[in-house]
């Protein structure tokens, strides 16, 4: 049962691999739907956004942020656009489609690596259990033959001898079985393999988790670990009172829901909690991702700007602001 048990979630990582793929067909440009498998080297497949890219490629077409924490870990989404490197079996998370050339089959995806060593993993065996396997081999054909010479050679000397040595011999191979020696071992291993499995953390077998026996110091990657590398809006301070609170959180999903940041969604998000959508009677026109910088947009013939510290700078705005506001300023980015 605990050998099944690892083996089963161990097995589950073989879900990250994509099923299916939306071949672009290279002549009438209309898209198949084929098994990913299938797909050659060279072709040229359609992600559209919530799906699975099925094989390893690149970026011949759209811009969007792709979900690779299936194979990093790292639960932030990563930009990709064109000539950028994709991995089979990460998720567009962005609201773009890409349309992805393939530089390897599925079988050679970077999925199908990992699903390969997971594999590999289970018969990498620690040096523990290759000590406890060799003394077995010695041990328990000694321990057995014993026992069965005690249960019967006696009895040749009479009943109550043969009796009397029969349960000792049965005795001995109660105390002196090695099933607990041999099954206690590979057990441990297997089972700390699917706990850490059924956890997310893949072990490269028995040898790397034995050898974690001896760490004294880990050193983390925060996000994904000790973080959960969502961003969320925490804090939303109203500066001025030309416009309520309400009208600027109606111009920032405005300027925020075509975008496929991170951050935007999580000022969309923050609007939605506080009952707050996308304006029905405005419009923006002329929506620009300033990179490293923000947003820019027409909104009833106004430019509207929505970005960080580097684009107010820049516009010669951030310098306007009351002492009290730019203080927050100051305090919220040393905060990180």
């Amino acid at each position: 049962r605990a050998t099944a048990r690892a083996r089963n979630a161990l097995a589950a990582i073989v879900c990250l691999r994509p099923e299916r793929a939306n071949v672009i067909n290279p002549i009438t440009k209309e898209i198949v739907v084929l098994s990913s498998n299938a797909v050659a080297v060279g072709t040229l497949v359609s992600v559209s956004t919530g799906d699975m890219i099925p094989c390893d490629g690149v970026v011949v077409e759209g811009k969007s942020t792709v979900d690779e924490s299936s194979l990093t870990g790292e639960s932030r989404p990563v930009h990709k656009g064109i000539g950028s490197n994709v991995a089979g079996g990460t998720l567009n998370s962005g609201s773009t489609r890409l349309v992805v050339k393939t530089t390897s089959t599925s079988n050679n995806s970077a999925i199908a690596r990992l699903i390969r060593l997971v594999e590999e993993a289970q018969a990498n065996r620690s040096e523990t259990e290759k000590l406890v396997d060799a003394f077995a081999k010695i041990y328990t054909p000694i321990v057995l033959l014993t026992a069965v010479c005690m249960c019967t050679i006696p009895w040749a000397f009479g009943p109550d001898v043969g009796r009397f040595w029969t349960h000792n011999g049965l005795v001995a191979i109660v105390i002196a079985c090695p099933c607990a020696l041999i099954i206690s071992t590979p057990v441990t291993y297997v089972a700390g393999l699917a706990a850490a499995a059924q956890k997310g953390v893949i072990v490269k077998g028995g040898a790397c988790m034995e050898a974690m026996a001896g760490v004294k110091r880990i050193a983390f990657d925060k996000t994904g670990t000790l973080s959960e590398g969502i961003f969320q809006l925490l804090h939303f301070n109203l500066v001025g009172t030309t416009r309520s609170r309400k009208e600027v959180l109606e111009y920032l999903v405005l300027m925020e829901a075509p975008a496929s940041h991170p951050l935007s969604d999580a000022i969309v998000k923050g609007a939605a909690n506080e009952q707050v959508g996308t304006p029905a009677h405005l419009e923006v026109k002329d929506h620009t991702i300033l990179p490293g910088e923000g947003i820019m947009g027409l909104v009833q013939g106004k430019q509207v700007h929505v970005g960080n510290q580097k684009l107010f700078e820049r516009l010669n705005l951030l310098a306007q602001l009351p002492k009290v506001d730019a203080d927050i300023v100051g305090e919220w980015t040393n905060a990180g």
